[in-house]
């Protein structure tokens, strides 16, 4: 599994700060152009950022870039890769055991994001 490290961080800040500014003004953000620019920062492939989001999932600051990112890196969030499936279902809050309101936990989740930096 790839991780973001101290040093993958820094040196991909400046695209995280881009598409977090993008993202928290208008509530979108280019989803295509956020994967190239980090797979080429950090050398890695398309599967390598699964895992990659995921780890960023965890940073307090870009949790919402990570969440978008997961939501529509295949299209649109109704075709989550299956990979990253239970990473979102641990942001939004949601367990199956408890409701089976999906919509209702990643619209609460997403009501939580600042609208503006």
């Amino acid at each position: 599994m790839y991780r973001v490290t101290p040093r993958r961080l820094k040196k991909a800040l400046p695209i995280l700060e881009r598409h977090w500014a993008e993202l928290h003004k208008s509530g979108r953000m280019d989803t295509l152009g956020f994967e190239m620019e980090l797979r080429e920062c950090w050398d890695v492939g398309y599967q390598e950022m699964k895992s990659m989001a995921e780890d960023l999932s965890k940073n307090e600051r870009y949790r919402f870039v990570a969440a978008y990112y997961m939501e529509n890196s295949n299209g649109s969030r109704d075709m989550v890769a299956s990979e990253l499936k239970d990473v979102l279902e641990k942001l939004y809050g949601f367990d199956w055991h408890v409701s089976r309101d999906y919509e209702a936990s990643r619209d609460k989740f997403w009501a939580s994001m600042p609208k503006e930096a």
